[in-house]
């Protein structure tokens, strides 16, 4: 991986996409996605957010990173993690990110905090925290209950169940399943960016809890 970046940004069409190249959550790729997003809020345009892995969308935390962590550490680690994956929610316009293949532990917390995942068919969304001995510590166990509901996050985080595509539209999880989930995610993030500031930070605040699906069609859909 030598001189290969942790993350790029690219603009097609007034869009910023966040590019990720490793598809692990190591400190330097955090480092390296927080840099991206310091660009997306200084020029509010809507971003895309996705991994250049051919199958894999992201494994999630660095797992020997962890392996060094104790009770103090982990204090500081847990904020890191948190502190650039809640800069999305806060982003000024719309952030639609692209899975199209396993999106595990850290990597699901992260595209919870997206405005909407649209996702391939091989998308596969998992926190294996659980069969590991471990909790995530980067927002999964707020952002999981709300965007699911209970006997799902229970299934999810407890059990450690993934959950395929076909379920995570079912479910309200993704916001579609495209054979072409690039495509159809920039055709999205321009809808988003088309209704009024006012209506997307009503509709983030929303869908911090579950009856936000009962709203989506009036507030999302212009």
């Amino acid at each position: 991986m030598t001189g290969q970046p942790a993350v790029r940004t690219v603009v097609r069409d007034g869009i910023l996409e966040v590019v990720i190249d490793r598809p692990v959550l190591a400190l330097p790729v955090l480092d390296a996605l927080a840099a991206a997003l310091d660009r997306a809020e200084l020029e509010a345009v809507p971003v895309i957010l996705r991994s250049s892995h051919p199958s894999i969308f992201l494994a999630g935390a660095h797992l020997a990173e962890i392996a060094t962590l104790d009770r103090h550490s982990a204090r500081s680690y847990a904020h890191k993690g948190r502190s650039v994956i809640d800069r999305l929610t806060r982003l000024p316009a719309p952030v639609v990110a692209v899975v199209h293949g396993p999106c595990s532990g850290g990597g699901f917390d992260l595209v919870l905090a997206s405005d909407e995942i649209v996702a391939g068919p091989g998308a596969r969304f998992h926190h294996p925290g659980a069969v590991r001995g471990l909790v995530t510590g980067w927002g999964g166990t707020d952002r999981v209950p709300s965007r699911l509901g209970g006997s799902e996050a229970r299934r999810a985080l407890v059990l450690g169940r993934p959950i395929e595509a076909e379920q995570a539209l079912r479910i309200g999880l993704v916001g579609m399943i495209a054979d072409d989930p690039a495509s159809a995610a920039h055709d999205r993030v321009r809808t988003l960016a088309s209704i009024h500031p006012r209506r997307l930070e009503m509709w983030r605040t929303l869908r911090h809890g579950r009856f936000v699906d009962r709203f989506r069609a009036v507030v999302v859909h212009p």
